[in-house]
This record gives C-alpha cells, structure tokens and sequence, in this order.
C-alpha cells in the first residue's frame, strides 16, 4: 500500500509515517491541492519539473507556482525551500555545492539557489527564448543551459559564460538537446534535421559527427548514453530504436519495438551497481503516456509504470537507479522505489521438481509410470504398487548380486559393460544420461556441447561465456550482490593501481568493485595476496557481468 503526502499547508515534514510501496513499487504519492472554506479541494497546483541529486538521495521538485520543495527520500524528510512566486522551465540539483540548485525563470534567464540558507546566489543571463534544458557535468564545475537557438556553458566557480553555441540557420535547424556525456569530456547536441554532434567541452571546438540514414529519417527527439559514455540510444517519431558506438562512431543495432509504440518522448538509462556502467535496461516515456522498462541486449520487456488514464508527462531516474519520479498529467508527483521493483523481477523462480527414471530398470516394471511436469510431479500408480515394485526391484538386485559368483554371469556383465563403453568415447560420458535433466535454453543440448568441448577443447568466443553460464547454473543472487558492491571499496584493494597497474580505468575500477565484494562477503579474500591474479581472467572475460564473474 503507498503513501499519500498533501502538502496544502505544509511547510516541512515527514514523507511517509510507514514506508511501504504500492503497485510498480510506487513509494508515494504527492500532490498539493487548494482547498475551500469547507476544507473542500477546488484544484490541483501541478508539478512541472523534478531534480535528482548527484547522490540520487535528495529529490528536488517545483510546481507551477514556483514552490521549490526538497525530498531527502533517505532521511524520510521534505521542506519548502524557496518560492519563485512563478513556474520555471528546468531544474538542476547536482552542483558541486549539494546544497545549490539552478531554475530557469520564464523570463529567459537562470538562477542559482542555496537550499539550506534559503538564499539567492547568482542570476545566470543572455537567452532569447526559454531554457528548456539544464546540464551539469559529473564534477559539477561546468553546466550548459540549452534553448532552441544556442546554448550557453557555464563555470559554476565563477557563475561566468564561457563558450557560446549558436544556430546560423534558426530557420531550418532547432536545437533539441545539448548535455555532457559521462567520463568523456564531450558534449553531445542533437538538432531537429537528426544530426548528431560531439564538442569539446573544454573549449566547444567540433570533434565528429554520426553519420544519421538519410533515405529514413529516424526523426530523434529523445536520446540516452550510457555511464561510462559508451553507447548512444536515439528514439523518437517511430517504433524504432538506434543504438550507436560513442567509440567507433558507428551505428551497432536497431530494435524495432512493438506496433503499440508509435513514439518515444524521453529515454534513460537504469543504472545498477553491478553492471559497471554498461547499462541494458532502459527507461522509454512513449506517447501513450507509460513508461516502459525493457532490455536492450535480450530485446525484452521487463516492466511498465503508469496508465493511459493518467499519462505521465516527465520522469527522471536517480543516479544509483533506486528512486524514479514522475509528472503526471493530473499534476501530481509519483515516487517509485525501483530496488523493491528489481528484488521482484529478480526473485529465484520455485523450483523445479524432477524425477528420474531409467528405462532398464523399469522395463518391466508397467505399473510404477511417473510423469514429469514443472512445479509438480504426477505418479500413476497408488502408494501400495509402488512400495511393492520397490520391493520387487530391491528383490531383484539381491538375485544378481547372488548370481555374480559365477563365472558366465561375470562374463555376461564385463560384455554388457563393454558394450555400452563401445559406444561412448571414454566412461565419463557414461555419466551424460544422468546431467540430460539439465535445464538449457531451447537449441542447446548437452551432449553435443560435451563432444564439442572433448574435440575443440573450447567454446566458439563468440558464444563461449553464454555457454558457460546456461552450463554452470549460477544462482545469479541480484539482491544478494548488490547489497556487498553497496558498501564501497574495501580497505584491501584501494591501492590495487599500484600493485597492479592497468591501462584501462574501466576494467581497474570494476576489478575493485568485484573483490571488494568478495571481501565484504567474507574477510579471508581481504587477507589473499592472490586473489586479484586470480580473479583477473575470469574479470577481463566477463567484463560487462560482474555478478556471473
């Protein structure tokens, strides 16, 4: 069951008195309404634009009035931090300062705020037209506030314009977007004609373009990049989505989406702590108004929030990827707790109940049939015939261990073994019968890929580690991981660089996390000297999964 805060009235107080989480995992529902003499509600003062914070705790929030709320979603409080006395555009919380926030006003200009003393701190100016967007890097130095004809970057140190990036053709061209993009210091501006262009963010000096289809326009309006910078969504008018390389420059894959999705109207990426910032999941906002959750490596859909009855018009997803926000039309303000929503989609499915039965044994056994189904087991006979075909089978051994002792029973035994031995390559594939109950996936099957393994001596590299992973049955404990990445960097490995030099910062950084989680999971990977020499290989392959790793 969710929460309901009305916030008429109210100036600070507790978000939730018992947190619980309802449908989706929705954690709380906020509105503000005005009410009559009678305590009757008359309207609704809609929320227009929403914040996360660079920790993805704090969630900043202001409605049409220009009331400027802050949710500490950790700490279970909110306050009334400012009153513009009008709406605003865009909003921006992750500053260097954490207390500082940035609203761009209607009259073009942008201002800076400080939460905790309540105070004005600076008044950002020279748009022409509305601030539609506001982008901060990831060290909060730099942010550019974007309109649709130029975009401004900004030294938050001195709140001074450094770079300008204007359109010669206001005509023909529109600005749509114009953000940093993580760990490269670039910054990404997408136009109305579909072109895509990467800057320099220190001194806006032009670096390349990706090269856009023209015979189909793909029509962009919503766009997503990956954490560590890597890869590039682009959606918009159509049902189909184009995933780029930010490395190679290169168009890697389209998905082409269901019939019921016409448009996409903003996109995210779902960040988690053990996918090392190459993120699969992605959020999409489409024109019917619900958000939809989906993979885009296993093209899978995972889960939606919201209903058509209702239409979300923004979301934001934190950071960490715990809490996600949305506007909706109603004018109110949904909070979701995505962890919960992920420790359901992750849940260990009931187990499988087996029975195994093998045909010589059997054979003459008729009235002891047992049928096999997932989550449940169907036996033919009743309890009695199968207690004395047990008996029979029991009474059966004791003869042949009695009849052994002689010479033309021994002989008849080593040639029945033989045979069977004659028809298998060595006696270890004696014991493929009894691993056939195996789960795989469809179009794998056990005994082809042992005899492909005995003659190669490896998996093709391109399949190898999907193999591996349906082979070995991992539990692939979500929750359980997560929990070990969220307590930091162990004390052990925070000088693993020098001991251990890499050139890739990527790779270092997700060696760290992975035996830092060994270590918190149990104190004697922390005192192993060769642990990271070990856990190297296994790392380097599955770089994009640390939890199979």
């Amino acid at each position: 069951m969710h929460n309901t805060l009305e916030l008429h009235g109210k100036e600070s107080g507790q978000i939730w008195h018992r947190k619980g989480t309802g449908k989706n995992g929705l954690l709380v529902n906020v509105l503000h309404s005005i009410f009559n003499v009678a305590d009757v509600p008359l309207k609704t003062v809609h929320f227009l634009q929403a914040g996360f914070d660079r920790n993805g705790e704090r969630l900043l929030a202001v409605d049409q009035r220009g009331n400027v709320y802050v949710f500490d979603l950790i700490r279970n409080k909110f306050e009334l931090v400012h009153r513009t006395g009008t709406s605003c555009t865009a909003v921006a919380f992750n500053l260097r300062n954490p207390s500082e926030f940035l609203i761009a006003m209607p009259d073009f200009t942008v201002k800076c705020f400080d939460a905790d003393k309540k105070e004005f701190v600076a008044w950002l100016k020279g748009h022409t037209t509305p601030v539609k967007e506001i982008s901060v890097d990831s060290n909060g130095d730099f942010c550019i506030t974007t309109s649709a004809e130029i975009a401004f970057l900004w030294e938050l140190k001195t709140f001074e314009r450094k770079r300008k990036l204007t359109i010669t053709n206001k005509n023909d061209v529109c600005l749509f977007r114009a953000f940093f993009c993580p760990v490269s210091n670039y910054i990404l501006t997408c136009f109305r004609d579909d072109s895509i262009l990467v800057w320099d963010a220190r001194n806006l000096e032009f670096k390349y373009q990706l090269a856009v289809p023209e015979k189909n326009p793909p029509f962009y309006r919503a766009f997503a990049v990956t954490n560590d910078g890597s890869i590039l969504v682009c959606g918009g008018k159509s049902s189909y989505l184009q995933i780029w390389n930010l490395e190679t420059h290169k168009l890697v894959k389209i998905i082409e989406l269901p019939k019921t999705i016409k448009e996409i109207k903003e996109m995210a990426f779902v960040s988690q702590s053990f996918d090392g910032g190459s993120h699969k999941i992605i959020a999409m906002l489409c024109q019917d108004g619900i958000l939809r959750f989906a993979d885009i490596e296993t093209c899978r859909d995972l889960f939606q929030i919201g209903q058509e009855t209702d239409s979300i018009q923004h979301f934001l997803l934190s950071s960490n990827g715990k809490f996600c926000t949305c506007t909706l039309v109603s004018g109110q303000l949904h909070i979701y707790d995505l962890a919960t929503t992920w420790k359901e989609l992750n849940r260990a499915p009931s187990p499988i109940v087996r029975a195994l039965r093998s045909n010589e044994d059997f054979h003459n056994d008729t009235n002891s049939q047992i049928t096999c189904s997932k989550g449940s087991t169907t036996t033919r006979s009743s309890r009695s015939r199968i207690t004395s075909s047990t008996n029979t089978v029991t009474t059966n051994k004791l003869a042949i261990k009695k009849r052994s002792h002689s010479a033309s029973d021994r002989l008849q035994l080593k040639q029945h073994y033989a045979t069977r031995i004659s028809d298998k390559t060595s006696v270890s594939s004696l014991m493929l019968d009894q691993s056939a109950f195996r789960n795989l996936p469809e179009g794998l099957n056990f005994k082809k890929l042992y005899k492909i393994l005995r003659f190669y001596g490896e998996y093709p590299t391109k399949y190898r580690a999907f193999i591996w992973r349906c082979l070995l049955r991992l539990p692939e404990n979500h929750a359980a991981y997560a929990a070990l990445v969220e307590k930091g960097g162990h004390l052990t490995f925070t000088k693993l660089q020098e001991q251990y030099p890499l050139k890739s910062r990527k790779l270092l950084r997700i060696m760290q996390r992975v035996l830092s989680a060994l270590a918190h999971w149990s104190s004697i990977f922390g005192e192993t000297d060769y642990l990271p020499l070990l856990s190297f290989p296994f790392i380097k392959l599955f770089e994009n999964n640390q939890l199979i790793c």
